[in-house]
């Protein structure tokens, strides 16, 4: 009966260890670490199959037969066990300790086979007894050494990843348990003339197969997943549940400044240091947050998270992207854009130019033709005769002489009215020319945008005579907040001119306060107020051009306390210079209406 029973045991060993190294052949990725585990299970098959004939007659020569075939797998159960277990754990065996390690197991199973001469292995060697040797016991302990080395590799791997105790349980089982039998058949402890430690194997690999099917001990998947994740530009770092950092590949590792066993307060302690917040179970606060990385560096960090049935935390993983050169571009697309708004600006000013040139070289040249016409009509006048008329004389004015002429009292009366008609074309051509020069010079000061606020506000400070202007400057102006001089140079403008026209002031404050991402410009008088503020075509103004570059207006007043604007200008929202043209284009026509 007990015969029985021990061979149900070997198959069921040796079913068990096939299944595991046949999933392992079949299903798992192809690695070092999976043919080992195979080979380590292979093994113990060899080992198993001589033990179902053992209870049977056996002669020594057949005995001796399937003790050989057993210990060829045991053997090299050993040295196949740990380096598996170096595998596992992401290590390499050099090929010099690969050959001492299997070199000893080829040496030991040679020294086996040749006992009947020397009796180093076993001492005697009978069908009904056999009594071991000092190599025997060499060997074993060789064997020992390699499962225990193997075993404490693997322990201090998942003592670094903080893999929970049923995992670790599981695994170190599956080793200990057939040692432990082996150690008890050896020691004479358990009565039976049979080597149990085969039959602890079938315990063993019911372990191991759950283990790497319930718990993923192999991770074989993972293992090809590691060899992508590392050759990623991005950084990918991952955590479990209790906090460990269990992988991050190389570029994580340069920009988190941590390594795995860390904890993940080291990733927590670097992102905070630059104002982003995260918690293990709760992904950061910022949709997109970038951090600092040296001078120009800049990188994109995003968390997620793995959750597993119950709405626990099973694992987290930062991806991290370098968006250097993402910043980088968009800077210089900033640049380019400010560049091609000066240009446009400084084209717009070329014609402007090209307007006042001719508008001016063709009124001063018409006026000097009408005053060359009417030169020539006089010299006529006194050529017939009435140069006594309208030449100066003693205690008489010049104009009364000229007025005489041109109301007909001589003979020139004819050339007199030409004369009147000459100047008041000259007048008409002086009028509409002033006129046409006031519309060039609105527009060229429209066109300031390429230029410091602070140069057209003084500029506009300085031109007024009817009051005191007195600009405060708080922070740096530079070529940044240019975008932002034809805004607020046209509210500064119609500021004034409401103060001109209804407060009666005799002093104006203005306040440029540059900040990191805009401008704030207050302005206030000290006129009469008024209770009850209306915007009219100048405050409404004011307002929709600062709500189109995104900032904001308001405007306080009462009886007796003056009249105060505050604006808001960011930088990032100015308008393009499309938009900034047609606003020119605007105070183009409004200007146009102006008398002469």
């Amino acid at each position: 009966m007990n015969s029985v029973l021990l061979i149900v045991l070997y198959l069921l060993t040796i079913g068990m260890s096939a299944c595991s190294c046949g999933w392992l052949l079949l299903k798992a990725e192809r690695n070092g670490a999976a043919a080992a585990l195979a080979a380590c299970q292979l093994l113990v098959i060899i080992w198993c199959i001589p033990q179902l004939f053992l209870g049977l007659s056996m002669t020594k020569e057949t005995k001796y037969l399937a003790y050989g075939i057993s210990y060829l797998g045991i053997s090299f159960i050993g040295p196949a066990w740990l380096v598996f277990s170096f595998l596992y754990c992401r290590q390499r065996l050099s090929r010099p300790a690969l050959v001492l390690l299997f070199g000893l197991s080829f040496l030991h199973y040679m020294i086996f086979l040749t006992n009947e001469r020397h009796h180093l292995f076993y001492l005697q060697f009978e069908a009904e007894k056999v009594v071991y040797g000092k190599m025997f016991y060499v060997h074993m302990g060789y064997t020992y050494f390699c499962v225990v080395g193997g075993m404490g590799a693997v322990l201090r791997e998942f003592w670094k990843k903080r893999v929970a105790a049923v995992h670790l349980a599981v695994i170190l089982l599956s080793a200990a348990v057939p040692l432990g039998f082996n150690v008890l058949y050896l020691s004479g402890w358990a009565k039976t003339s049979f080597d149990l430690t085969p039959l602890a194997f079938a315990l063993s690999s019911f372990l191991m197969v759950l283990a790497v099917l319930r718990y993923d001990f192999l991770d074989v998947r993972g293992l090809a997943f590691e060899q992508i994740l590392s050759s990623m530009a991005e950084g990918v770092a991952v955590y479990n549940k209790q906090g460990a950092i269990v992988y991050c590949n190389q570029a994580a590792k340069e920009w988190l400044k941590i390594r795995r066993g860390d904890d993940f307060e080291c990733i927590k302690q670097t992102l905070g240091s630059q104002g982003i917040l995260t918690e293990m179970e709760r992904e950061p606060l910022q949709e997109d947050s970038v951090f600092r990385l040296g001078e120009t560096g800049k990188i994109r960090v995003k968390q997620y998270l793995c959750r597993d049935k119950g709405g626990g935390l099973a694992a987290g993983i930062f991806l991290l992207s370098d968006v250097s050169e993402y910043y980088e571009r968009l800077r210089q697309s900033r640049e380019l854009a400010l560049s091609a708004q000066k240009l446009a600006i400084e084209q717009e000013r070329n014609r402007i130019a090209q307007e006042v040139h001719d508008t001016t070289g063709h009124t001063l040249t018409m006026i000097q033709s009408l005053v060359r016409l009417a030169r020539v009509e006089w010299g006529q006048c006194m050529e017939n005769g009435n140069r006594e008329k309208i030449q100066p004389g003693a205690g008489t004015e010049p104009e009364n002489r000229i007025r005489e002429a041109m109301e007909g009292k001589t003979e020139a009366d004819n050339g007199g009215s030409r004369i009147e008609e000459y100047l008041a074309q000259a007048q008409e051509l002086a009028v509409n020319g002033i006129r046409e020069l006031r519309i060039s010079i609105n527009q060229l000061r429209a066109g300031t945008d390429g230029e410091l606020v602070t140069r057209g506000i003084f500029q506009l400070a300085g031109e007024v005579k009817e009051l005191d202007v007195e600009v405060s400057v708080q922070g740096k102006d530079e070529a940044k907040y240019s975008q932002l001089s034809g805004v607020a140079y046209e509210c500064f403008r119609e500021a004034v001119t409401n103060c001109l026209k209804y407060a009666h002031a005799s002093h104006m404050d203005v306040i440029l306060k540059f900040e990191e991402n805009g401008l704030r410009m207050y302005i206030f008088d000290n006129g009469q107020g008024c209770g009850n503020i209306v915007e009219s075509n100048g405050i409404r103004g004011i307002r929709e051009r600062v709500e189109k570059t995104g900032g904001q207006a308001r405007f306080l007043s009462s009886e007796g306390e003056g009249f105060q604007i505050y604006l808001w200008l960011p930088v990032t929202g100015c308008e393009t210079v499309q938009t900034m043209e047609a606003g020119k284009r605007e105070l183009t026509h409004k200007e146009a209406g102006l008398p002469g």
